[in-house]
């Protein structure tokens, strides 16, 4: 655990990078439980979950719609001896489905694997699983694929176009650490 000026300081250790859907969860639930930790961002579950066993993070949070969220739930509790310490519910950041300038006829989305059935992908030939929506968001500005269902924020982004509008998601979110139940 580390300490500032000889008080604790909690490590949070939560899917990335900065900007992403576990980062906007987390730093709200943060602000309403009035509580201050410093972030660890990984880009895999398997890496964050090392960050807590490794004493790196005190605390890990993950989705429970992420597709790893059983395998780490159980591997930190019974291997681990993390144990799953709050549950709770949260909206997350509304979403959209941007589309690149110029593309006349949209035929590939990327996406989280986690927001896959959030809407229609009706009339998209591709779909691409991206490592978080900030990647799929990037993927189309940088040309890769022509879509991406991702944070309606980045819809002011000049290059894209909001195909669609998603409202936010309610899911559960689960947080794990080191010792007692709190």
């Amino acid at each position: 655990m580390e300490r500032t000026n000889g008080e604790e300081i909690l490590v949070y250790a939560t899917l990335g990078p900065e900007g992403s859907n576990h980062d906007y969860v987390l730093r709200n639930r943060l602000r309403d439980t009035g509580g201050g930790a410093r972030i660890l961002y990984e880009p895999s579950a398997e890496k964050m979950l090392d960050r807590c066993v490794n004493g790196e993070a005190t605390h890990l949070m993950i989705c429970a719609a992420h597709p790893r969220a059983a395998d780490v739930v159980a591997i930190a509790q019974y291997t681990h001896g993390i144990l799953l310490t709050e549950t709770f519910i949260a909206a997350s950041e509304p979403l959209a489905i941007l589309c690149r300038r110029g593309i006349e006829r949209p035929r590939s989305i990327a996406l989280h694997p986690a927001t896959r059935r959030y809407t229609s992908l009706d009339g998209f030939d591709e779909i691409i699983d991206a490592t978080s929506t900030v990647a799929a968001f990037d993927g189309v500005v940088q040309g890769q694929w022509d879509c991406a269902l991702t944070q309606r924020r980045f819809a002011e982004n000049s290059r894209v176009w909001m195909s669609r509008s998603v409202e936010a998601a309610r899911d559960a979110w689960l947080v794990l650490s080191q010792g007692e139940y709190t």
